[in-house]
C-alpha cells in the first residue's frame, strides 16, 4: 500500500467494505460447515483397541441372534456365554470387579428389555471373577429402521466397553414402537414418548438463550478482534457494557435452571430417588468333559516368511470317550480344525492343521502342533507383535464323542509369540 505525501490511499474504504463481506462469506460458510451431518461410521472400532484388550480380558462365545431381520416393535434375542479369562492382565489395567451387560449399538437403534446373567436378572452392574463362566441372554426391541451393526458387550469399570462377535441386524420400516409402563400413581405412560414435551421445550430454551449469548459476542468480526490483539490492544476487546450483559445472561441462565427445578419438583411426585443394586451372577460350573482335561501350551512361534503361526500344547484326557480339538477362538475369530471343519471351509483362512490329527484316547496324552494362517489374525490387530505384550490368549475348544464341549485358555503367562524371521 502506497502513500503520497503521508495521505491515506484513495482506495482504504473499499478495501474494508470487502474485508467485511469476506468475513461475513467466511462466516456464512463455517456455520453451514457446522450445519453438516457428520459421515456414517461402517468401520469395525473395535479392531482399533490393542490386541490383549480383546484377547485376554473378555472372551464371547457361542453367541447366538434370533434373527437377522425384523419390524419396528419385534424382539431380538441375543444368547451365548461370556468368560472373564484367567490371563486378565491386572497388571496392565484394573483386575476385572465390576461389569454392566449391554449392546454396543450406533444410537438408541434397539431398546434393551430384558437381560440376564447366568439366568439371574441383572438391570444394573454386577460383580464378577477372574476365570468365570457366564451365559448371557439379551432381549431388544426394535426402535428405528435401518441395518445397524450391533455387538453383545460388557462395560468393564476401569478398562472399558469389551465387545463380542457382531453382527448386521435390518429393521424393516413397518410397526411402531412403544413401551407402555405403568407408574406408582396408578397411570400407564409410553416410555418412547414420555416426557419428551418438556425435554423439547427445555432444548429449546437453552438453545435460544445461547444462540442470543452467542450472536451478542459474534456481533463484530473474528478478524477485526484478531486485528486488535495483533495491535497489542487486547484490553479493549471487552467493554464494560460486554461485562453487564455476560453477567446478565449468567442471571437468566441461573434464573431458568433455578425455575425448572421448581417446577419439576412441585409439578411431579412422588418421587424416587435411583436405586443401586450389586448383583453377583453365579458362574457357570466347569463340564464333566473341562473337569477330566488338562492342557498346557508349549510354544507359540508366528514364522514371518510363510505368515502361519505354530502352536505346541500338550493335552491330557481323563475322560471316558475320545476328544478332538475342535477350533480356537481369537476374540470373536474362531479357527476351525481342518479335519473335521464344515464342508467348503476347509481352503478359508480360517482353518488350522493339527497334528496328529487322531482322536486322543481315554486316559492317553498328546502332543498337538497346531498350525494355521496368521494373516488374517493380523488383519484383524489380533497378533501382537508390535505391543508392549507380547502374548497369544484365547480359548481352544475340546469335543468329545457325544458331542460335550469344553474350553481351555491359551493362557497369556505360557504363550509369548516368538517371532521367526527368515
Amino acid at each position: 500500500m502506497f502513500r503520497i505525501n503521508g495521505a491515506p490511499p484513495r482506495n482504504l474504504p473499499r478495501l474494508g467494505l470487502r474485508r467485511k463481506r469476506l468475513t461475513s462469506l467466511l462466516g456464512v460458510v463455517g456455520f453451514l460447515f457446522l450445519l453438516t451431518p457428520p459421515p456414517i461410521a461402517a468401520a469395525h472400532g473395535e479392531q482399533s483397541q490393542q490386541a490383549f484388550e480383546r484377547t485376554s480380558t473378555i472372551l464371547f462365545y457361542d453367541t447366538h441372534f434370533s434373527t437377522q431381520q425384523l419390524n419396528i416393535g419385534e424382539d431380538l434375542t441375543i444368547t451365548g456365554t461370556m468368560r472373564v479369562m484367567n490371563a486378565w492382565p491386572d497388571h496392565t489395567i484394573k483386575p476385572p470387579e465390576l461389569g454392566f451387560l449391554t449392546v454396543n449399538q450406533p444410537g438408541p437403534q434397539f431398546f434393551i428389555e430384558d437381560r440376564e446373567m447366568s439366568g439371574m436378572f441383572t438391570p444394573q452392574s454386577v460383580k464378577v471373577v477372574k476365570g468365570g463362566v457366564y451365559p448371557y441372554k439379551m432381549v431388544l426391541k426394535a426402535r428405528l429402521p435401518g441395518t445397524w451393526h450391533i455387538h453383545p458387550a460388557m462395560a468393564m469399570e476401569g478398562t472399558g466397553t469389551l465387545v463380542g462377535a457382531g453382527q448386521d441386524i435390518t429393521i424393516n420400516d413397518v410397526g411402531t414402537f412403544a413401551q407402555p409402563q405403568t407408574l406408582s400413581d396408578g397411570r400407564t405412560v409410553d416410555l418412547a414418548t414420555f416426557g419428551l414435551s418438556r425435554v423439547t421445550t427445555w432444548h429449546v430454551i437453552g438453545l435460544v438463550l445461547g444462540v442470543l449469548y452467542l450472536a451478542y459476542w459474534l456481533r463484530k468480526s473474528i478478524l477485526q478482534r484478531a486485528m486488535v490483539v495483533g495491535e497489542g490492544r487486547a484490553s479493549t476487546l471487552v467493554s464494560r457494557r460486554d461485562l453487564k450483559v455476560g453477567v446478565a445472561f449468567a442471571g437468566v441462565a441461573m434464573l431458568i435452571g433455578a425455575a425448572g427445578f421448581a417446577y419439576a419438583t412441585t409439578s411431579d411426585g412422588p418421587h424416587v430417588p435411583l436405586q443401586v443394586a450389586r448383583y453377583e451372577p453365579v458362574p457357570e460350573a466347569p463340564s464333566s468333559l473341562a473337569s477330566h482335561m488338562d492342557t498346557k501350551v508349549d510354544s507359540a512361534v508366528f514364522q514371518e516368511d510363510t505368515g502361519k503361526l505354530v502352536m505346541k500344547i500338550q493335552v491330557r484326557n481323563n475322560a471316558d470317550s475320545a476328544i478332538n480339538l475342535d477350533h480356537l477362538q481369537f476374540a470373536d475369530y474362531e479357527v476351525f480344525n481342518k479335519d473335521l471343519a464344515a464342508q467348503g471351509m476347509a481352503d478359508g483362512q480360517n482353518v488350522a492343521t493339527v497334528s496328529p490329527s487322531a482322536a486322543i484316547e481315554p486316559g492317553a496324552s498328546r502332543d498337538l502342533t497346531i498350525e494355521l494362517d496368521a494373516r488374517e489374525l493380523a488383519a484383524r490387530n489380533l497378533l501382537p507383535l508390535n505391543e508392549a505384550q507380547i502374548r497369544l490368549t484365547g480359548l481352544m475348544f475340546f469335543r468329545d464323542a457325544g458331542g460335550q464341549e469344553s474350553a481351555a485358555e491359551i493362557n497369556e503367562m505360557t504363550s509369548g509369540i516368538l517371532p521367526q524371521f527368515g
